[in-house]
């Protein structure tokens, strides 16, 4: 593929994104819209892997099917310069992993962003795709505040067949669910929920809940070891939402919410409604002047002053006439 600032087709190349196993992703311009878009590569060795082809096919056939706020918009799929690409909408903002890095978020915006991921993931789910693959790093929160969910390049679709079980065990074991780590069986919506059980608690407390030295060792303890309190970690956490957070990360399935939906009421349930605190009333206009009440001339007050002089001199007079 082409390096960074060259052009090729119909894009220019600006960066590369991310070089994972998967294959490279560019940030590129769309030279015909004049758009930023993300592009992604399959690896020219990958070609030669029919499962890893297979792969990238299925996550191309998947996405085509997905139109949610709250999931990446796929875009196009083509061979450019001699390779299988995808591309898709560019979020200009940072992961969930990044702000996570900087500190814990607060409880109401860690529920909105986990609000919009379930929202997002309850359309996928409700087409019978599990995204199987869900990271803090697949959680983008552009800058605008908008949240997208990307990443499904390990999403199934119920109706896939092709890929063996062992697919199951891929991805970032630091958010496998127990039974994707022991490949038990096909997996569910609720070994999504698992993950993003786990996008929670790292959202909430900075840290992911299980980690290791190695991957094995962390495969265990999803397995085996309970998760910390949330709240031992930020006090700050209330036991209402911390339930939640562990309900979600239950080692069976069948104790975890039933699915995305379910997961999210709860967690919106927990925000409350938004009170807008009523307005200071204002001051009282002032009257305009032709309504004021006129203030009495010197005019005016003339009758009132001789009155009260002509009374004095009454006065004098009739004590004249009673001292004579």
């Amino acid at each position: 593929m082409t390096e960074p600032t060259e052009t090729t087709g119909n894009y220019e190349f600006l960066g590369i994104i991310d070089k994972p196993k998967a294959g490279v992703t560019y940030k590129v311009r769309n030279l015909a819209t004049g758009e930023f878009e993300m592009l992604r590569t399959l690896p020219g060795a990958s070609y030669g892997d029919p499962e890893s082809l297979e792969r990238f096919l299925r996550e191309i056939k998947i996405h085509t099917r997905l139109s949610h706020p709250n999931i990446v918009a796929f875009h196009d799929a083509l061979e450019l310069d001699g390779q299988l690409v995808m591309t898709a909408e560019f979020v200009e903002g940072a992961t969930l992993a990044a702000l996570c890095r900087r500190g814990w978020l607060t409880s109401p915006e860690t529920i909105r962003v986990i609000c919009a991921v379930l929202s997002g993931l309850e359309e996928a789910h409700d087409l019978g795709v599990v995204h199987r693959g869900i990271t803090a790093e697949h959680v983008m929160v552009a800058n605008d505040g908008q949240v997208k969910l990307g990443g499904f390049g390990l999403a199934k679709s119920a109706s896939d067949v092709g890929l063996t079980q062992a697919g199951a065990a891929l991805g970032d074991p630091r958010y496998m669910s127990p039974e994707q780590v022991m490949a038990s069986g096909p997996l569910d919506c609720r070994a999504d929920i698992y993950s993003v059980g786990i996008v929670l608690f790292e959202a909430l407390t900075g840290r992911v809940p299980f980690d290791g030295a190695n991957d094995f060792d962390i495969m265990v303890a999803q397995v085996d070891a309970q998760p910390p309190r949330p709240s031992s970690i930020n006090p700050g956490i209330s036991p209402e939402l911390e339930r939640v957070v562990l309900t979600a990360l239950a080692k069976k399935r069948e104790d975890r919410f039933a699915g995305a939906r379910e997961f999210r009421s709860a967690l919106a349930a927990l925000n409350g409604p938004v009170i807008v605190p009523e307005p200071a009333p204002l001051p009282p206009e002032p009257l305009p002047a032709w309504a004021l009440p006129e203030e009495p001339s010197n005019h005016s007050k003339m009758p009132f002053v001789l009155a009260f002089v002509g009374v004095a001199l009454g006065i004098l007079v009739l004590l004249r006439i009673v001292t004579q």
